[in-house]
């Protein structure tokens, strides 16, 4: 097989004049190019690109004019970045094999046969093995049994479960049989697992939705079969279609458009909403269009670099075979049976990556180069991790801490023993301790030993088994329950439900500090919308005033609606007549351009040529006036003259004209609609020309280098002669028309800081700060502005101008930099029109639910791949970034030494942290010393400067410090990678100030107390953000419109971003607040329990003899105080409008929050469990006498009296911590103590029943509850145990009371007076709370604790199949206290 290439020419190429024949631009290389050779001395190029030829210098042939079709520049430029793109890799390769070093990135190949005639290809065979199936579940039937266990035994208590289990089946030991141990181990690893299969069948379900979905294959009879996602193979020819995702990384073959090109849009994976340019393979010659008989004709080889991260590069070649090629003077003859062959290079233009969406291109097919797991975007995310709770991580370490002490007390009770049968035991005869016998051994450290066991099964309970089936239950309800169902969190539109994928996180919720977030579909919708405009220093319009919410509204109507003084300039223009001529030449003549305002006085407008005298304004009224008009600013009066209307007209009239041919958009007919849509790369464009058609200025039609426009209902041509694109460089977009009256003009449209450079010098001061100051209004506003301006080019001028453009054009070396200097040129001495508005829809609630969790202590990031200038203006519109004029900015741009200047500007912004800290708080020496409750900061980076700061960890510690002195920081042009580097930056950082400099265990403590307090959030809803939402504690995908990767990835999914303040606020409050006193009290009621056994082994020789038979331990623990604080844990709050959470956003917070930390743990948990346990055993033991027939002093008797004060005890601590008492709470907690006494009297009676004999039941309860020394006792028990605690329970409310206790006292007032927590609300928090659909226009609560739901519908609702609409969900919000069919009311207390 041989091979052909082309040079092409580099810098030092200096022939060749446009005269140069094509022939002569041919030339046949004298060295050959393989395929294997990846040093380039020559680029390859397509056989069209052969046929046609490159001159040396050209680009193209010099007599052709630029196009100014949008097909055709996009085509053009597409071609001309791969030829660049094929150069720049070829000197990289020159360069480094001059230098002798090895490349930074060496490429290693995998080579792909397309030949759809041939039925078999063995090559493709190994890769043809991977599917394209994506899994974002975490087991399979295999793998779920040794994860899950994996997982499980991971925790300390579980493995800590799993050795008492083991140990209590042996006899010589074990106080209790084995099989209570066994079965309750049994029982807990089967909840969780019922738990972690229902979660996970869930993630199995969404990857099946995205796996089946439908993409097309095109077969080798050219026919097309519908396949699902899953079914792609490497190798594959598949047709993809407007609107679809691509389902792998393709290579271009074929594009439906006639100029060769298509257009992607790469939201999913870098935010950017704007279209971009690729382009098919150049099978063919340029100017011709590959047909589908070409692809089934085809016999290619790709040549592709390995599966890599790499989202902007792409190295490849095509091998080409067919006999058409011998026919070529300069192709070799065929060699055998070999066809003769062309080599093609392939960069990132022709590729289409999966993830992405095709837009506006009809249809393409590709060649499926990487599948599944193998593709860009799937190299760019992480497997699914195995994310801890923090709760479950405090119980690691406490328990620990827990059976260290059950270790200790094991050990002294084990020696205690010995020591006492050597010493006493032997005293006492009757105990024939002096035999030695199973139990009593000669061996004091087999006694010491044995015994150590028995005391560890005994005193097993200090560690609650029913603690871990309670909190997997509880966890299941807060999840799959409560925010499932929450209406609160329910799409008005979609109706879709908020999911909870992961309820292991519930409490991190609660302790959220950091919130990263992705910008497009996550905090906008991506709907932009013209809202304001300037006209000569003017503002129009309001940005309360919505055109898109009435689109029959047109024309004069609409400009009516939208500022009426533009309707009246418009209807004396039309009067006159004016408008005529005004858009005959393209707008105002030169003088009326360039005059400063649209206010001049009588005197000068007449010397501006503008009849005002024959004008008569009270002509012009239009009728039905619009009392709800936008009123004009302080230096505009609604009240026009005749000559001010003059003007305005005439300015209005520039102003459209310029939006309506400054532009690249086409028109697309759609079957939904009569109006064709307009499509572009920019999103801003689409909403200005949009805009400007609903007001009466229409771009109608693009044909030939002609635009059609219709303005004000009449229909006029421009011919466009020149298009100068947008680039981040320029700034600016610029096109040369030719108008109907023959002149020429130029229009320019473009950032503020690039068009006002270019703004005549002499413009009138006073229009200029005027036209800033607006700038300024529209940035407060958070509307992201363009500034417009014009001029007349005089024909010879541009002639002269125009044949170096057209030279410029043809250039192969430097083209991009002569044209930017020839648009510099032609850019001069502008004439400023005005200014435009655009939003970028926010999603609704957006700004009040980021001023929500602002207020609630957070750090709000966003974190998005969008450029830089509209990053900023979302934030500054979504209330992130609040003072503008005072953002600080990371850029390092361009400069020569990134890494030092990024450095000098950090150190700038730590200087002015400091200065605003000590403007503000006081001075400091260090950033250290600033307190993280200071949150004074803005600041925005971008993706190139992340770039060197993290490669640095110098300059990484201190980007880490500043932006942690920051409530809002914005991170443009990042990469999938960055965004995750971004999170776990902010994770080191705060892990190693909380270690600060100390050493081993009391590090390791510290990062581990900071590991349990604030988490970090993420929430994104495209691709792209998969990896920053795995990374995060917490991650939260959208329900949006890019797919559902970010949700099958995600911990929780919601559908819109301020779903994510009743998420937190509420859910993750509650959560937090329930589970952590669910942890303390079970504890405390274990603890209580092992420490009356412990007890009692002072005084029985340390035998390990049990107060209490098994049965009874064991209904301890599963029947009389599980049921309690399960239901506390599903339905206490400590308010009872949860609405409040949101009204309040403080009560989040959680630095200073003691609820549970190891203090608190083991004052409430253990001390607190050791002291009621010795008050219900010693009391009892030294008051219980002998009554005669009602003696109560054996061991039976005295375990049930110790019992019953045991179980009151806890009882009415569950009771006494309890802050909202339903009637369900208030039945539940009485029946869990009463039901105490029909046990005593009947379960002795199953027993024997049974025919099991049972001494420490059977006749005991008869004898105990005769004796009115139980009632005394255990009344003084419950009066000791409650009266210690609501002492020191009314003393905190008093003297320390939390902010939840004073909200509810308010509350407690307010019910008295027949008001609610949302009574007195502000303007400000009205307003903020009806932005996040929390009260209604009354100040009422959208979903009031009033509701009552039967038990009947609830459990029809919950129970409701996958798939069907629920209506009416239950939710906290709606009362699920009313579960057991109950009022929900208070109990009165």
């Amino acid at each position: 097989m041989t091979s052909l290439r082309v040079d092409v020419p580099d810098e030092e190429d200096k022939a060749s004049s446009s005269s140069q024949s094509v022939n002569m631009r041919r030339k046949k290389s004298d060295e050959k190019w393989t395929s294997d050779s990846w040093t380039m001395k020559g680029i390859l190029q397509s056989p069209g690109a052969i046929m046609s030829s490159l001159s040396r210098r050209k680009f193209e042939d010099f007599g052709r004019r630029s196009s100014v079709e949008p097909y055709s520049r996009a085509a053009d430029m597409a071609k001309y970045r791969s030829t660049l793109e094929m150069r720049d890799s070829r000197k990289e390769g020159e360069k480094s094999g001059k230098s002798g070093k090895k490349k930074k990135y060496k490429p290693e190949f995998r080579e792909i046969h397309f030949e759809p005639k041939v039925s078999q290809n063995p090559n493709l065979e190994a890769f043809r093995k991977e599917d394209n199936r994506v899994v974002t579940s975490k087991y399979n039937i295999v793998t779920f049994l040794p994860i899950f266990l994996f997982e499980i035994f991971n925790r300390v208590a579980y493995l800590y479960f799993l050795i008492q289990a083991g140990l209590s089946w042996w006899s010589v030991v074990s106080p209790y049989s084995g099989i209570g141990a066994t079965m309750a181990l049994v029982f807990v690893l089967l909840v969780a697992g019922v738990k972690a299969v229902w979660e996970d069948v869930k993630r199995h379900r969404e990857d099946e939705i995205l796996n089946k979905s439908i993409t097309h294959r095109l077969l080798p009879d050219g026919s097309v079969e519908d396949i699902s996602w899953t079914d792609v193979k490497v190798g594959d020819a598949i047709m993809v279609k407007d609107g679809e995702n691509f389902p792998a990384d393709l290579l271009c073959l074929y594009s439906d458009l006639k100029d060769n090109v298509c257009f992607i849009r790469t939201t999913n994976l870098d935010g950017e909403t704007n279209l971009k340019i690729r382009k098919p393979v150049d099978l063919k010659d340029g100017n011709e269009h590959v047909t589908y008989q070409d692809l089934l004709d085809l016999d290619l080889t790709l040549k592709a670099e390995n599966p890599n991260s790499n989202l902007h590069s792409f190295k490849g070649t095509i091998t080409v075979r067919n006999h058409v090629y011998k026919d070529m003077s300069f192709s070799p003859s065929e060699d055998g049976d070999s066809k003769p062959s062309l080599d093609i290079p392939v960069t990132m233009n022709e590729m289409l990556l999966r993830g992405c969406t095709l837009k506006n291109s009809n249809h393409i097919v590709g060649l499926v180069v990487y599948a599944g797991k193998e593709t860009r975007i799937q190299r760019n995310s992480t497997k699914t991790p195995l994310k801890i709770g923090s709760f479950d991580r405090f119980l690691n370490f406490q328990i620990s801490l827990v059976i260290l002490m059950q270790l200790a007390m094991c050990i002294v009770l084990a020696v205690l023993n010995y020591v006492w049968i050597r010493n006493t035991g032997v005293n006492h005869p009757y105990l024939a301790l002096t035999f030695y016998v199973e139990g009593v051994y000669s061996n004091g450290f087999v006694q010491i030993v044995l015994n150590f066991f028995t005391f560890w099964i005994l005193l097993s309970y200090l560690v609650p088994i029913s603690l871990f089936v309670t909190l997997e239950i509880v966890k299941f309800w807060q999840g799959f329950i409560f925010i499932n169902f929450d209406k609160m969190m329910r799409n008005p539109v979609t109706k879709e439900h908020a999911i909870c994928r992961n309820s292991n996180l519930n409490e991190d919720l609660g302790k959220v500090e950091y919130v990263f977030s992705d910008k497009t579909g996550t905090l906008t919708s991506n709907e932009m919308q013209l809202r304001r405009i300037s006209i000569k220093g003017d503002m129009y319009g309001d940005i309360e005033k919505r055109l898109e919410d009435d689109q029959d509204v047109v024309g004069i109507s609409a400009l009516k609606y939208f500022d009426q003084r533009l309707s009246t300039a418009a209807k004396v223009m039309m009067g006159l007549p004016l408008l005529d001529s005004a858009i005959s030449r393209g707008g105002s003549s030169k003088q009326v351009m360039a005059f400063h305002s649209s206010k001049p006085s009588v005197g000068t407008a007449t010397d501006l040529g503008l009849p005002h005298q024959s004008v008569n304004l009270e002509d012009f009224q239009i009728e039905d006036e619009d009392p709800g008009s936008p009123k004009p600013s302080k230096d505009s009066e609604l009240e026009l003259t005749p000559q001010s209307a003059l003007a305005l007209g005439h300015h209005m009239t520039d102003f459209f004209t310029n939006i309506c041919l400054c532009h690249s958009l086409i028109l697309e007919s759609t079957a939904d609609s009569d109006k064709p849509i307009y499509q572009g790369p920019s999103p801003d464009e689409v909403a200005l020309v949009d805009a400007a058609r609903q007001l009466g200025f229409e771009f109608v039609n693009r044909s030939q280098g002609n635009l059609t426009l219709n303005m004000l209902g009449k229909e006029v041509t421009y011919e466009i002669l020149n298009v100068m694109e947008y680039s981040s460089d320029r700034g600016c977009m610029s096109v040369v028309a030719r108008t109907p009256d023959g002149s020429i003009r130029l229009y320019c449209k473009g950032s503020d800081t690039k068009v006002m450079a270019k703004i005549r010098e002499g413009t009138d001061k006073n229009l200029l700060t005027k036209t800033d100051n607006d700038l300024h209004t529209f940035a407060r506003e958070g509307l992201r502005t363009l500034v417009l301006a014009s001029k007349v080019i005089p024909e010879d001028e541009y002639n002269e101008w125009d044949n170096r453009y057209q030279e410029a054009s043809c250039l192969f070396e430097g083209r991009d930099d002569a044209l930017n200097e020839l648009g510099l040129e032609i850019e001069r001495d502008l004439e400023l029109i005005g200014v435009t508005a655009i939003e970028d829809k926010l999603q609704e609630g957006v700004p009040a639910a980021i001023e929500t969790l602002l207020d609630a202590g957070m750090r709000v990031w966003m974190i998005t791949g969008d450029k830089q200038e509209t990053a900023v203006n979302i934030a500054v519109s979504c209330n992130l970034v609040k003072d503008i004029e005072n953002l600080i900015t990371i850029n390092v741009g361009d400069s020569e030494d990134p890494e030092k200047y990024a450095m000098e500007m950090l150190q700038g912004a730590e200087k002015r942290i400091f200065h605003k800290y000590t403007q503000e708080v006081q001075s400091v020496t260090d950033i250290e010393q600033i307190p993280d409750s200071w949150q004074g900061g803005e600041l925005t980076i971008d993706g190139p400067t992340l770039t060197h700061v993290l490669g640095d960890d110098k300059m990484k510690w201190k980007l880490a410090q500043i932006v942690a002195r920051c409530s809002g920081v914005v991170v443009s042009r990042s990469s999938p990678s960055q965004k995750a580097s971004v999170i776990q930056m902010m994770k080191e950082y705060e892990m190693t100030k909380a270690a600060g400099n100390s050493k081993r265990f009391i590090r390791w403590y510290k990062r581990y107390r900071r590991r349990l307090q604030g988490k970090m959030l993420s929430i994104g809803d495209g691709a792209n953000d998969v990896a920053m939402i795995q990374t995060a504690d917490v991650g939260i995908g959208i329900m949006g419109k890019e797919g559902r990767q970010a949700v099958n990835s995600s911990d929780y999914a919601i559908s819109q971003f301020r779903f994510l303040v009743p998420l937190l606020l509420i859910h993750g409050n509650l959560s937090y607040y329930r589970l952590s006193r669910l942890i303390k009290y079970s504890f405390y009621k274990n603890i209580t329990f092992a420490f009356v056994m412990f007890y009692y082994q002072f005084y029985n020789g340390y035998s390990g003899q049990a107060l209490v038979d098994s049965i009874t331990a064991a209904v301890f623990n599963v029947v009389f105080t599980s049921l309690p604080i399960l239901l506390f844990a599903v339905l206490d709050r400590p308010v009872g409008s949860l609405s409040a959470f949101i009204r309040y956003p403080q009560l989040y917070d959680k630095r200073n929050n003691k609820s549970l930390t190891t203090l608190s743990f083991w004052k409430s948990g253990v001390f607190l469990g050791i002291i009621h346990g010795a008050v219900c055993f010693f009391i009892p033991y030294y008051c219980v006498t002998t009554l005669g027939r009602r003696s109560i002093t054996d061991v039976y008797s005295l375990g049930k009296v110790t019992f019953a004060a045991l179980l009151g005890a806890v009882t009415l601590e569950v009771a006494l911590i309890a802050r909202y008492w339903t009637w369900v709470f208030f039945w539940i907690v009485l029946l869990s103590y009463f039901l105490m006494y029909p046990y005593f009297l009947i379960f002795p009676y199953v027993e024997l029943a049974l025919s099991f004999y049972d001494p420490a039941n059977i006749g005991v309860a008869i004898q105990v509850l005769g004796s009115p020394v139980f009632w005394f006792v255990i009344l003084v028990c419950y009066v000791i145990t409650f009266g210690m605690r609501f002492i020191e329970k009314t003393v905190q409310w008093i003297f320390y009371p939390h902010d939840s206790m004073i909200l509810a006292e308010k509350e407690h007032i307010g019910e008295r007076k027949g008001k609610h927590l949302l009574s007195d609300l502000s303007g400000a928090s009205a307003h903020r709370l009806r932005a996040l659909a929390t009260i209604g226009r009354d100040s009422r609560p959208v979903h009031d604790s009033s509701d009552v739901l039967d038990e009947t519908e609830i459990t029809q609702q919950t129970m409701s199949a996958d798939g069907e609409e629920v209506s009416s969900a239950p939710n906290e919000t709606d009362s699920i206290q009313n579960w057991a069919s109950l009022n929900s009311r208070k109990v009165p207390v």
